[in-house]
This record gives structure tokens, C-alpha cells and sequence, in this order.
């Protein structure tokens, strides 16, 4: 066992009765595990799982773990090494920008407010939810996290690039006055973080894990607040049960061709939800099941017992709804399903 499986293995043993820290995961394989894999450039295991921890773009099940750094590739069960490919959320034309409106900034769960200049750095994932957008991005083999928000109190008090041990005052510095913050994270390293202003009523944070601070600053020069994107990249949903509404998106491509994965909450006033998901790796293969159920016009399967519904006729894809909690059933799947919008060619972000 490496040196970097070791670090892994035992992040993951702190963490199996629980939920798995996916920022110092991060801070550990990424920073400290690159060059030793770049030697050793192998597999990685099945995406099938590829939505489990979105907005990191680490997927975590039952014999598999896929790390979303640019060049990290951890041994496992067959996902090809494949050069990674740049995806960007497609555009939403007529919607303005974070600088027109900060009032819209995290408003709409299927909108992100900004982007980014087309050259230099390459998205990992990207999400909305709780008033706060987000993206981590991949800068010259370094990540970087990014979230914007239009109030100071939307934003957490913990940036979500940074690892979880880290001194409570860098987490809580909320002075949004361009100045820098550092501090040891764990294995020693560093991280890296800065609150500023790119807009009047724009509050912007960027976390990073890097030898210096220089990431924050060509993030911050290449951050553009005059245009809009959808969140859900080759998924929409179109239909929602009464007074529910899409509450929260993320999206992960770092490993993008082999896999991505998108996630959507469809919620109301009640504590339950519908959780989509779609699930698109190059592995998936193998007979699907017949169809036992009609979802808006389309073939779909409900397993005989569980909450879980599928709407069939994705390749190596799955698109499925999970209902969980009071207040939401079968029906309401069904429903959020049968609305479903699917890019037609999954492997081509340009269609989407």
C-alpha cells in the first residue's frame, strides 16, 4: 500500500460511521499524493457512484472512490485514465449577470450568475444551494473553490474548499476587503483564503490548498459577473409536485469523459424531499430492466420495494428519483421524472 492509499484508507476508516470529510480528502490526495500517482497513472474505480459526494467530484461507495484532482488517479475497479476534458455549464441567454442583479445570486437553484474567461482553468464541479453559488476549479493542476453570494450571512461560516481542522479564526474571517488569511491544514499543508468584492452587493470567498496564495488572484481576474449559466448542465426538470420547487443543485464533471454526475433537490414546505439524479459513465453497461411504469409518455421502472423510480433510456446513463421523508410518494417521482429534460448526446457538453 502507497503512502497515499494509506492516507486515504484512513480517512475513510475515521470516517465510516459517518459522512466522509470530502475536504480533507481533497487537501490529502491532491496536495500531497500528485506526484507520487502521476508516476503510477492507473485506473479508477466504477462512476456509478459518481454523484454520492457531488461538488467535489469524489465518488464514495462500496469498493470504489473516484478523486477529482486534475491529474489524481486513485488505483481501483476500471474507469479509464483518460486526459481530462473541460466542461462548462451551458449558457442561460436572457438571464443577467451576478453584477446586474446580486439580488438573483442564489435565488434559483438552476442558475449560476457567473463564470469565467475561456482560457486557464477548468471546472471540477459546480453547485447552488443556500443562497451561495459555487465552483472548484482546476488551476494549472491546483484546486480552487469559489462562492458568491449576495449577503455576507448567506455565505457558511467554514469556506467549503477548506479541511475541517483548521483555526476557527481563518474560518470565520469574514472581512470582505480583498485581504488574504493562511493556515497549516492537515499533513501540512497549506491553505489559502480571501473575501472581496468583485461588484457592489457581490460577496465573493475563494478557498485553495496550494505553496502560495496566486491561485485566489487569477481566479478573482478571471471571474465574470456579466453572464449566466444553467446549473444542471444536460438535465432539466420541468415539472414539480405543488408548492415544491428545485432547492438545490450540484453538479460534478471532474472526471469527465469517463463520467459526471448531477444531483437535484426538489423540495417544499414539508421535511421530505425528491432527489434526482443523474448518473452518465462510459462503464455502465449490461441489460436494463423491463419497464413496469409510464413516466410523462416515457418507459420507466419502480424496483418492487423501495422509493426509488427510473426513467429509462439513458446509454450509460441513470436518471432516477428517490423520495424520502414526510410528504412526498411515488406519485410525486413520477411526476418530477416525467418532466425530465435529457441533452441527447451525454457525451458531448457542447449539445447540452
Amino acid at each position: 500500500m502507497t503512502d497515499l492509499d494509506q492516507r486515504i484508507d484512513q480517512t475513510l476508516r475515521e470516517r465510516a460511521e459517518g459522512g466522509v470529510d470530502t475536504d480533507r480528502l481533497l487537501a490529502v490526495a491532491v496536495t500531497r499524493g500528485r506526484a507520487r500517482v502521476r508516476r503510477r497513472r492507473t485506473t479508477a474505480g466504477t462512476a456509478l457512484g459518481v454523484a454520492a459526494v457531488l461538488g467535489l467530484g469524489v465518488a464514495i461507495g462500496p469498493g470504489r472512490l473516484l478523486d477529482s484532482g486534475p491529474d489524481v488517479v486513485i488505483p481501483g475497479l476500471g474507469l479509464p485514465a483518460d486526459p481530462p476534458v473541460s466542461v462548462v455549464p451551458p449558457r442561460a441567454d436572457g438571464v443577467p449577470g451576478a453584477a446586474a442583479r446580486p439580488d438573483l445570486i442564489g435565488a434559483d437553484p438552476q442558475v449560476l450568475h457567473f463564470g469565467f474567461a475561456p482560457d486557464g482553468l477548468r471546472y471540477l464541479s459546480w453547485s447552488v444551494q443556500n443562497g451561495v453559488e459555487m465552483a472548484r476549479l482546476d488551476v494549472d493542476g491546483r484546486p480552487v473553490t469559489l462562492e458568491l453570494s449576495g449577503s455576507t450571512e448567506a455565505l457558511p461560516p467554514r469556506a467549503q474548499g477548506l479541511p475541517a481542522e483548521l483555526v476557527p479564526d481563518l474560518v470565520t474571517n469574514g472581512v470582505f476587503d480583498g485581504s488574504v488569511a493562511r493556515a497549516k491544514g492537515p499533513y501540512g499543508v497549506t491553505v489559502w483564503l480571501r473575501h472581496w468584492q468583485p461588484a457592489p452587493g457581490v460577496y465573493a470567498r475563494a478557498s485553495a490548498v496550494a505553496d502560495d496564495d496566486r491561485d485566489l488572484f487569477d481566479v478573482a481576474a478571471a471571474l465574470r459577473l456579466d453572464q449566466a449559466h444553467r446549473c444542471g448542465g444536460p438535465l432539466r426538470l420541468t415539472t414539480v409536485p405543488a408548492g415544491a420547487r428545485v432547492n438545490r443543485c450540484e453538479v460534478t464533471v471532474a472526471p469527465f469523459p469517463a463520467a459526471f454526475g448531477v444531483h437535484l433537490m426538489v423540495s417544499g414546505t414539508t421535511v421530505g424531499a425528491v432527489q434526482v439524479q443523474l448518473q452518465y459513465a462510459r462503464s455502465i453497461n449490461g441489460s436494463r430492466p423491463e419497464g413496469n411504469r409510464t413516466l410523462g409518455g416515457r418507459p420507466g421502472y419502480a424496483a418492487p420495494q423501495g422509493t426509488e423510480l427510473e426513467l429509462l433510456g439513458f446509454p450509460q446513463a441513470h436518471l432516477t428519483a428517490n423520495w424520502m421523508g414526510q410528504g412526498y410518494d411515488e406519485d410525486d417521482a413520477a411526476t418530477v421524472l416525467g418532466g425530465a429534460q435529457v441533452a441527447a448526446h451525454l457525451d458531448r457538453p457542447a449539445t447540452w
